[in-house]
């Protein structure tokens, strides 16, 4: 969707989020910077360990001090810097006025509580209903969620209910008080294809009928493709790469990008030939660690088109075409390549 100049609800600047420990100071996030309107759906992609979830984890200020701390940048809701808010602020947002749906929904729900009960808390806390209101909300959300037999199922604890379920459970949590912003942490991990597509499905008819502002965190190129609007390509603590979604995939600008699109499976084409199963593309070598990261590009030591020049300077975020942003030193000229 075309979100103009509309001006964002959630805006992260330079935001440095460093965990302090025995071997080094990790730099989990390290100067990222990204935004998301109402209406639109951010996808932000990259490894395990790039730093996507700390950084949402940030934005709630849920990240664990001691070891973690974030040590600079801002992150403004609606033009307030949420790291200048007092804990009690804080906890009248999260959940409130910003959600989040973590990856692992049995990690997240308590076993010891029917599921109707968790999601009536937060709803009598933070709109004043009554017990018996927040109850009736409760249902109303799992019937919202597509869930059959809401009355039923409230009263279900989250060990009787699948994987599917329980995601959809952390949805309606995650719902149940009208969030601005929906951050959704890896929403589909572990799901068969059938119930991902539902829980896309769900996610794409929140934003359309709410105007819910959506930072869809995962690893799925396919996931980004069919759902962003815009995508955020994180490595090694940093943004590598920022573009509206048809033209990071048409033109994709970082070499670490190219490598992640060129992993995607491609089923049509290997339907249409007869050479039968092909070796998947791959990104030689692993996420360098946070705490030792080496001079220069992160990338660097998997890049085939590294030069001396990247091995010694860390390129900058510059914008080479109209809200298409690459940290590159050779990006121009892999520009060209992808036109």
């Amino acid at each position: 969707m075309n979100q103009g100049e509309a001006t964002p609800v959630l805006e992260i600047e330079d935001l440095q989020t460093h965990f302090f420990t025995p071997g080094g100071v990790v730099r989990a996030v390290d100067g990222v910077s990204y935004a998301v309107r109402a209406g639109e759906t951010l996808g932000v992609v990259g490894e395990s360990g790039c730093g996507k979830s700390v950084t949402a984890l940030s934005i709630l200020r849920l990240v664990t001090s001691p070891p973690g701390r974030i040590v600079g940048g801002a992150i403004r809701f609606q033009g307030r810097d949420l790291l200048q808010c007092s804990q009690t602020e804080m906890e009248q947002i999260r959940g409130n006025e910003i959600s989040m749906i973590f990856q692992e929904p049995m990690t997240s729900l308590n076993p010891l509580f029917k599921v109707g009960d968790q999601i009536s808390e937060a709803i009598a806390l933070h709109k004043g209903l009554t017990k018996r209101q927040a109850h009736a909300h409760a249902i109303d959300m799992l019937r919202r969620v597509s869930i059959p037999e809401p009355e039923q199922r409230a009263n279900a604890y989250p060990h009787q209910m699948s994987g599917g379920m329980r995601q959809r459970v952390m949805i309606a949590m995650a719902l149940s008080c009208d969030p601005k912003v929906l951050i959704a942490d890896e929403p589909t991990t572990a799901l068969d294809v059938t119930i991902q597509a539902q829980i896309l499905d769900l996610m794409r008819e929140i934003r359309e009928s709410f105007g819910t502002a959506i930072v869809l965190i995962t690893h799925d190129m396919g996931v980004v493709a069919e759902n962003a609007d815009r995508v955020v390509v994180m490595y090694a603590g940093r943004k590598v790469e920022e573009a509206d979604v048809d033209d990071l995939f048409d033109a994709p600008a970082h070499p670490y990008t190219k490598g992640l699109l060129a992993a995607i499976p491609h089923l049509d084409e290997a339907a249409r030939t007869d050479v039968g199963r092909t070796r998947l593309n791959e990104i030689k070598g692993m996420v360098p660690s946070l705490a030792h990261l080496p001079p220069g590009c992160s990338f660097a030591p998997r890049c085939g088109f590294a030069s001396d020049r990247c091995r010694e300077a860390y390129p900058p975020l510059e914008e080479l075409r109209p809200r298409h942003w690459v940290a590159c030193w050779h990006a121009a000229a892999l520009m060209g390549d992808a036109r």
